[in-house]
């Protein structure tokens, strides 16, 4: 079985998709993706997330400014 994962924001590009899946009795289905956070990334999202998915995750945050180490478990080591 091979599948297949198109990127659509046009509703009507997606319906002749569909129409088009239909006539060559295939199966298919729509549903609504969102990009991926911690809740996400912690417990699962019911599938593998797609490289591009992981990727756009790990990079959101590059441009944050890191939490020292001795801070950030200052209140453990006391």
């Amino acid at each position: 079985m091979t599948t297949v994962i198109i990127q659509s924001n046009s509703e009507k590009k997606t319906r002749l998709l569909m129409q088009l899946a239909e006539e060559l009795g295939l199966s298919a289905q729509t549903q609504e993706v969102k990009d991926l956070d911690t809740i996400d990334v912690a417990r699962g999202i019911g599938r593998k997330a797609t490289n591009e998915e992981l990727i756009n995750y790990l990079n959101k945050d590059l441009d944050e400014e890191a939490i020292p180490l001795d801070k950030a478990f200052s209140k453990y080591t006391q």
